[in-house]
């Protein structure tokens, strides 16, 4: 049976300790991170009483991969895209997004599959992008399982351009042209060869129905961490933290996962955690040792207080200006570009619109 234990505001460090202890002790942290983790930032999620489906902002055809050859949807899709664009450039890494750089610095963090396309991740500092199995020392700490809203590709050569540099295509229902293979047409033009069409740029999103573009390589990754990599290197603990668990893909990652670390030696404490405000059904019990419930933004408050206590560092360490090189952490009424450093890290530079507030608990 699955434990739960419940998180509010009068929740005490003591009701969570041995949650946050497994995660701080944990050798080889595997975590996923579903759409429940950005709505803070301001990104609303899909399945929640406020998310995109209930309340009719975006309809589920729109994101099915044939919409691109339906023009009155693939019209509306774009300006849709171009309009989440630029609400995620604009947004800012959340507590949950900050913690989850600390436990990268920490050591311990293995990978973070996050299921989201606003490259938040990213923003908070952790090096992000699909691994290629050919250098697999250098895979990236967090891993994009949909794709992301930055890049837009080619169809039909796989050339790639920032998303930004055609918003203002995007938001009049159009699809750019490839300029790559634009260019190699008017090569054919000048050589008198054949005209051929032109492709055109689609978010790099990876669509219902449709197979992701490096699905070989994602597949491999989650594989080589469930099964241990070169040095044996297996997962220890899983965090699974606000996803509804609908997607077959993560399903499966989460079983497999789920299967590596009860196998693994671990002194005490919770192995699968699963952490969201919705319950969790029976049939995941034997997978998830425990459901924490509530919100995840508060559980990371927990978290980094803990963390840094581990670095010796207090939260009610002095606040610097945005032009000093250290503080402890981010707080309310901190200025919107700062840096801050763990005992004995290196520095963490935060970019950030707005500042986080990290209440009193």
């Amino acid at each position: 049976m699955v434990v739960q234990i419940p998180l509010g505001y009068k929740t005490s460090l003591e009701d969570i300790a041995a949650v946050i202890s497994s995660i701080l002790e944990a050798r080889n942290l595997i975590i996923i991170c579903g759409a429940g983790v950005s709505v803070s930032a301001g990104i609303p999620d899909f399945r929640s009483s406020q998310g995109l489906f209930t309340t009719g902002a975006l309809s589920k055809d729109l994101l099915d991969a044939n919409v691109w050859n339906t023009t009155t949807k693939a019209l509306s899709l774009c300006k849709i895209l171009a309009i989440m664009h630029q609400e995620c450039s604009q947004a800012s890494p959340t507590p949950f997004h900050l913690a989850l750089k600390m436990l990268d610095e920490k050591g311990g963090l293995l990978h973070v599959y996050t299921q989201n396309i606003d490259f938040l991740e990213s923003k908070a500092g952790l090096s992000f992008g699909i691994p290629q199995m050919h250098s697999p020392q250098d895979m990236p700490r967090c891993i994009p399982l949909h794709g992301t809203l930055e890049t837009l590709a080619c169809i039909k050569c796989c050339y790639q351009s920032p998303l930004h540099l055609h918003v203002s295509t995007l938001v009049t229902g159009c699809l750019p042209l490839c300029p790559a293979c634009e260019q190699i047409e008017h090569e054919r033009r000048i050589c008198h060869k054949r005209p051929r069409t032109s492709g055109t740029l689609t978010p790099t999103i990876v669509l219902y129905g449709q197979t992701h573009p490096a699905a070989d390589h994602l597949a491999q990754a989650i594989m080589r961490d469930a099964n241990g990599n070169s040095k044996k290197v297996k997962p220890d603990v899983l965090l699974v933290a606000s996803t509804s668990l609908k997607i077959p893909g993560i399903i499966a990652a989460v079983h497999k996962f789920s299967q590596a670390v009860h196998s693994q030696e671990f002194r005490g404490g919770y192995r699968s955690i699963y952490l969201d405000q919705k319950p969790l059904s029976s049939k995941w019990d034997g997978i998830f040792d425990t459901w924490v419930s509530g919100d995840l933004q508060i559980f990371a408050q927990h978290l980094i207080r803990s963390l840094s206590h581990q670095f010796d560092q207090s939260i009610d360490d002095a606040i610097c200006s945005k032009d000093s090189t250290t503080i402890s952490i981010l707080v309310q009424d901190l200025s919107s570009k700062a840096s801050f450093s763990l005992k004995g890290k290196k520095h963490i530079f935060l970019n950030v619109d707005h500042p986080f507030y990290i209440p009193e608990i």
